[in-house]
């Protein structure tokens, strides 16, 4: 190069050029020198090159728990094994004998990750060269309430219902730990490193105690087995509107949701706080308008059907009543003496005294888990008598869910106070204990409530709740039926049947709903189903 210079520049100005040249080769590489110095020595930078060497991975522990009043777990916890699977360590395949057949479906999704995961073992591993962490799984001890309960996702984090409501509190009640690893860009661990366990934060310990009765929600349970294929079963402590059993069918396994998910039979829906039609067992609130407008003297005679505006509304199979008063339509659930009767209230005051029961308003169970608010419709829709007609036995654009109803008949049952549903008794921490209860709301006079029960039994004692009486006790109640627009197969009306009332008849200790939904005929009436309650209630109450 440089004899090729001198013969084409000639001597003088190549050797000037030549040197220039070299000075700032000599330069660039003093400035190159000097930067990777000041990168060797900076602290700063050592600092973040050692810190993406570390690995951190979640280490799996105890959820709060989650008991009845008695101290019975719904919800727990028990130890178990996790192993260390390592990118590119031996224990990677080591592991497939060792896991369940999902597990090796993650192991090999996973074979080529760069970051070191922990895997659920059958057993302390160690013996084979598998680092393995003793670690928690969530447990159900008693496998009841699962749509109020709720389920986890993968991660451990609530999905549905309580576990989703608390998941913040649940979650955090064990203490929060790592597994670090010091891994090489690879994600192998680096040679002369081993895993540590690392505490991130202590955990709170926290407990959250429901309402929920473990003995009368099994027996409630089972009963729901037995004699309904879809519905629901509500159970509430009369004095103060606690909900010792919430039952809804069909139910689902919540450690394997993905099979209700293809099935789809819709058994993860809670239909205890789901709007469904409310058919005659909304009769009840008309009963009460009555009261209290001075109108429970009025009488109808009832031919089985009436028109109203143009259309003709039936008694249940156009039987024809004759003479009734309030107490014997409530009795035989005369459709035409409850639309003459609506026709004199009018919507304002109907819709008035359905708000007082709750009814339009959704119910708190837990912080962002409401039940479905249902709906009533508006007073301008009822200056239509038509559609004041069919309000006026729970039919029409009435909407209302299974703990609406319980709420309204356990108004009645505790003379008139209206307490708000109570699912969670108690949050429990290490430092403090909350308890949520709201005083109850006067919806009637105590001696308008009085009249009211008096009537509901002798539905069941002389009237066509026939069905509901449980021996021991007696009871009272209302039955309902009531049309959906949902068809089957063969063009036949699916129906909601209800029976809502309270046990025993005197001095009431728990009020009961019971709703078959979306079914031609059920092979057991709900008013049977509600005797079969109160005859447990019965039993556990004498044990």
């Amino acid at each position: 190069f440089l004899p090729i210079l001198f013969l084409k520049e000639g001597g003088f100005m190549s050797r000037r050029r030549l040197v220039s040249v070299c000075a700032c080769l000599v330069v660039l590489f003093a400035i190159v020198l000097c930067r990777v110095f000041w990168i060797a020595t900076d602290t700063g930078y050592a600092a973040s090159a050692g810190g993406q060497t570390v690995r951190e991975t979640t280490h799996p522990t105890p959820r709060g728990k989650i008991m009845d009043p008695g101290g019975r777990l719904l919800t727990g916890w028990e130890n178990c094994w996790y192993a260390l699977c390592v990118p590119g360590d031996s224990s990677y395949t080591a592991l497939f004998p060792f896991v369940t057949f999902s597990a090796q479906t993650e192991l090999y999704e996973r074979r080529n990750s760069v970051t070191p995961f922990l895997i659920e073992v059958e057993s302390d591993l160690s013996r084979y060269g598998i680092t393995t962490f003793e670690g928690a799984r969530r447990t159900l001890p008693v496998p009841i309430a699962c749509h109020l309960i709720g389920y986890l996702d993968g991660e451990g984090h609530g999905v549905t219902g309580l576990e989703k409501a608390y998941d913040d509190l649940l979650y955090s009640a064990g203490d929060e730990r790592t597994v670090v690893c010091t891994t090489s860009a690879r994600g192998d661990l680096i040679e002369g490193t081993a895993p540590s366990i690392r505490t991130v934060r202590s955990g709170t310990g926290c407990e959250i105690t429901l309402t929920l009765d473990a003995n009368i929600q099994r027996a409630c349970e089972a009963i729901a087995q037995q004699d309904m294929t879809r519905g629901c079963i509500l159970v509430m402590r009369t004095h103060n509107g606690e909900v010792v059993a919430d039952v809804s069918c069909p139910q689902f396994d919540p450690d394997h949701v993905e099979k209700s998910i293809r099935a789809n039979d819709t058994s993860l829906i809670d239909r205890a706080f789901t709007g469904f039609s409310a058919g005659s067992v909304f009769k009840v609130v008309l009963a009460q308008a009555a009261y209290e407008e001075g109108l429970d003297w009025f009488t109808h005679d009832c031919t089985g059907s009436v028109e109203v505006a143009g259309e003709t509304f039936r008694c249940a199979q156009g039987r024809a009543h004759g003479e009734m008063n309030l107490r014997g339509a409530l009795e035989q659930s005369c459709n035409c003496y409850f639309i003459e009767l609506g026709q004199i209230l009018g919507g304002e005051t109907i819709l008035r005294t359905a708000r007082k029961f709750g009814f339009g308003s959704a119910a708190a169970i837990a912080p962002g888990l409401k039940s479905a608010a249902g709906n009533l419709p508006e007073e301008t829709e009822l200056s239509n008598p038509g559609q004041l007609a069919s309000l006026s036995f729970g039919q029409g654009d009435l909407i209302v869910t299974p703990l609406q109803i319980t709420t309204m008949m356990n108004a009645v049952a505790s003379d008139g106070m209206r307490y708000a549903p109570v699912f969670v008794r108690s949050v429990s921490t290490q430092t403090e204990q909350q308890t949520v209860q709201e005083e109850p709301v006067r919806v009637c006079p105590e001696a308008d409530a009085r009249v009211l029960q008096s009537m509901l039994v002798t539905v069941v004692s002389e009237g066509i709740g026939a069905e509901a009486d449980p021996g021991e006790g007696g009871a009272g109640g209302k039955t309902g039926t009531a049309q959906t627009g949902q068809f089957n197969s063969e063009g036949q009306e699916l129906l909601n049947y209800w029976f809502s009332g309270f046990w025993p008849a005197e001095n009431p200790q728990y009020t009961i709903t019971v709703l078959q939904d979306g079914v031609l005929d059920p092979e057991v009436s709900s008013a049977a189903i509600f005797a079969r309650i109160a005859q447990a209630l019965n039993v556990e109450e004498n044990s």
